[in-house]
């Protein structure tokens, strides 16, 4: 039953995919070469790699996504073609679900007129990726029995008998097949898209997808650290308390931390309604909203429940924090590797510098990840000019070097602080600091997600993304599925990470680069 909601769900949601994909074909096929990626919810994100002005392909990662900024399941890295067409209306709240109840019919009327059918130009564009371009070698057969099954199923829920499937002739196009046999008898749309669903499930790559336009604007959102109006906090559903909302972590200067909200707080009721059942994106629509409105979060916590009325203000997510910890030692924590992340790391490195800071924290935990060319901006301050970040590999066992563009100034003691939610870039930059010898790592095995994805972008806002390769840390260790085992491991749940005393990984990371001031001095 799970399953059948799953897809049910994910079927109507593409619907709203259907318009606009016939003009995006010619483009499509001729394929664009730079990498991006995209992420989702429940863990952190991943690698993208996004073009830049001069190169075909510009490194990038993903990682958490603001919701009142949600935590995202980490995801690989990934490479985008041109953008949408500019003169396709993006959608307003509300219009994708006006698109589910429209009758697409029209579409498949006159075939001479239309040629394919936007869905069949889809299909057919998602396939030609599949084959040029997955990190694997793809025989038709596998994903045949791909879109066999996940077309069964699909008819299995309309209550149409399967039989036919077994007409279905590999040796001939699919799509045309599917159409004859069951065309007249589920919504043609459906079909379309769940046998497009079942050859990315064929690939056995959680990162391949076909994202809706909703998600793809909230990939875009998180990146490009866009301001609402909200309290500010990471929120997440707790999956070992029956999903409760809970406060992952408040964000430092915001409305949230300024009322009190600490992380762990769980979240009972918004503006009165109770929280029970809820989704992270309806509770961000909930907490989100005006500034200066207000809106009222029912706390739980050991010592009881308590009302927090909070005035909604302007947030701007930013990627890097800094402060300086006793015996000038600076800490610096990375959220995400974003547009601006490089940026805000060279102003904080400064503002430390500047106070003296003799060690360095670098704090890695619960980021998934972001762009890939923000992780080599950022170990660029650290290594040698041209230096050895990351590398990848495609299916054709090419390799593509991504190297440092500066002369790394800072020349101090260094900690990274890595968990289980620690993706993507995150490992990649872990990976060439210790690499490079120039830090030491500390906390957790890292979450292990080391592919690039390829995004390919649809002008209804939708978009492939297809895992193109594996990336490699300088050291020519693979990180895909294994990732990174820290230098000195120390278990924590994750939502001490910043909660003073309960911060244990933070408190050994004090005392090493205490322990090698203090060692350093007395040469």
């Amino acid at each position: 039953m799970k399953r059948k909601w799953k897809v049910f769900l994910l079927l109507l949601a593409l619907l709203a995919l259907t318009a606009g994909a016939c003009s995006r074909s010619a483009s499509l096929a001729e394929g664009q070469n730079a990498p991006i990626e995209v992420a989702q919810v429940e863990v952190p994100l991943d690698d993208v790699v996004r073009p830049d002005a001069d190169s075909k392909a510009a490194a990038q990662s993903v990682n958490i996504e603001p919701v009142e900024v949600v935590r995202s399941e980490p995801e690989p890295a990934v490479a985008r073609t041109p953008a949408p067409d500019p003169k396709q209306a993006p959608k307003k709240d509300g219009e994708e679900e006006e698109d589910l109840k429209r009758d697409y019919s029209e579409f498949f009327k006159d075939p001479k007129k239309l040629g394919f059918s936007p869905g069949e130009h889809l299909f057919r564009n998602v396939y030609y990726h599949i084959k040029t371009s997955f990190v694997e070698e793809v025989e038709d057969k596998v994903l045949f029995e791909g879109v066999k099954a996940e077309v069964a199923n699909l008819l299995e829920q309309a209550k149409v008998p399967t039989d036919g499937l077994k007409k279905l002739d590999s040796s001939k196009k699919v799509l045309p097949q599917l159409l004859s046999l069951y065309g007249d008898k589920v919504d043609k749309n459906l079909l379309v898209y769940s046998a497009i669903l079942g050859m990315l499930q064929g690939l056995d790559d959680n990162y391949s997808v076909l994202m809706t336009p909703n998600d793809y604007g909230k990939l875009q959102e998180q990146m490009q650290a866009k301001e609402f109006g909200g309290i500010g906090i990471y929120i997440e559903l707790d999956r070992e308390n029956g999903n409760q909302l809970t406060v992952f972590e408040p964000i430092e200067g915001t409305p949230a931390y300024n009322a009190g909200l600490e992380a762990g707080d769980k979240i009972l009721k918004i503006d009165g309604e109770d929280t029970k059942g809820i989704t992270l994106d309806m509770a961000q629509a909930a907490i989100r909203g005006p500034e200066g409105s207000k809106v009222v979060l029912t706390i739980q916590r050991e010592s009881g429940q308590k009302n927090f009325s909070i005035e909604r203000g302007r947030i701007h997510v930013v990627s890097v924090s800094g402060k300086m910890l006793p015996n000038n030692i600076g800490y610096i924590r990375l959220r995400l590797f974003g547009q601006e992340t490089s940026d805000e790391l060279e102003q904080a490195m400064d503002k430390l510098r500047d106070q003296g800071a003799r060690a360095l924290i670098l704090d890695l935990r619960n980021n998934g990840g972001g762009y890939i060319d923000a992780s080599v901006g950022v170990v660029g301050n650290f290594i040698e000019n041209d230096g050895l970040v990351v590398y990848t590999v495609d299916r054709n066992e090419r390799r593509r070097e991504y190297r440092s563009p500066t002369l790394g100034t800072a020349k101090l003691p260094m900690i990274v602080l890595i968990n289980k939610f620690s993706a993507s870039a995150s490992e990649i930059t872990a990976g060439a600091l210790r690499d490079h010898k120039v830090a030491t790592l500390v906390g957790e095995h890292s979450f292990g997600k080391g592919s690039v994805q390829q995004l390919y972008p649809f002008p209804d806002g939708s978009a492939l993304k297809l895992t193109i390769a594996k990336f490699y840390t300088p050291g020519g260790n693979i990180i895909d599925k294994k990732g990174i085992e820290p230098d000195f491991k120390l278990e924590m749940e994750p939502r001490f990470v910043g909660r003073g005393e309960k911060d244990t990984q933070l408190k050994k990371a004090v005392e090493i680069l205490e322990s090698k001031l203090t060692s350093h001095a007395s040469l």
